[in-house]
């Protein structure tokens, strides 16, 4: 199970699409039952209506960890659940995709999505489902550690720790610089230095954390990063620095 907000367990997020209600009940009960015999954290979102699915997902895809979608041919030849998987691929939602379908002849059509599976429901069983299920969840619990989780409900977050940049804490309110943007949350600096530095990120101030595969010059008293911003060592952390730099080959004066 993973450590992210708060040095809390938080459960991974399995999405499921099923337009038919009694199926999708009994489904949702192996999956709880799987995830807690094997002792993984999860919270499941069902679904019976594909565009619901999109829409609650398209503000923040990289919430979702795995994705079950029962697929089915329509009579206009439209296969439901499907285009909910090629929408959600376009808004960049890179999610383990299950499909599952009394239809063999469709797995051909989910490969533009990248898969991760294909069920043929008429032979599917309970052995070749768990595990199955269990890789995926073995698969997406450590993607999710490479994540970085902040904020909550609406304003949730979750960002690619290689696209971390630094933190910063200023009157009580920490600030992540990532990309071309940032985002502020609440949450202690020494947690957080706690929580990410077996991570590669090293504590150079007070008020600085920052990403070490994102040095790009150091000199006696300032770090610079790739993306050009120039950070203070403070005085407290520079024997720390120094000596954590220096085993790295990257420290100058």
């Amino acid at each position: 199970m993973y450590k992210m907000r708060n040095g809390e367990y938080m459960p991974m997020n399995i999405y499921t699409f099923n337009n038919n209600r009694n199926s999708s009940e009994d489904h949702i009960k192996t999956l709880k039952d799987i995830a807690s015999e094997h002792h993984y954290n999860i919270h499941i979102f069902k679904y019976t209506n594909k565009d619901e699915l999109v829409f609650d997902l398209s503000s923040h895809p990289e919430r979702a960890d795995i994705i079950f979608l029962r697929i089915s041919k329509s009579k206009d030849d439209e296969i439901t659940g499907l285009e909910a998987a090629k929408s959600l691929r376009k808004l960049c939602c890179h999610a383990l995709l299950i499909f599952i379908s009394a239809n063999k002849q469709l797995a051909a059509n989910t490969f533009p999505t990248f898969p991760f599976y294909f069920f043929y429901l008429k032979y599917l069983t309970l052995e070749q489902f768990e595990p199955v299920y269990l890789k995926a969840l073995s698969l997406a619990e450590r993607r999710r550690n490479n994540l970085f989780q902040c904020g909550s409900g609406a304003d949730e977050h979750y960002i690619p720790l290689n696209d971390i940049y630094y933190f910063e804490i200023f009157q009580r309110i920490t600030t992540v610089y990532h990309s071309n943007t940032s985002f502020s949350f609440y949450m202690s600096m020494s947690r957080l230095e706690k929580e990410l530095t077996p991570k590669g990120f090293l504590r150079i101030h007070r008020s600085f954390l920052i990403n070490m595969r994102h040095i790009d010059q150091i000199t006696d008293r300032t770090v610079r990063l790739t993306n050009g911003f120039t950070l203070p060592i403070g005085t407290t952390y520079l024997s720390q620095v120094r000596k954590m730099l220096s085993q790295l080959k990257i420290y100058t004066l």
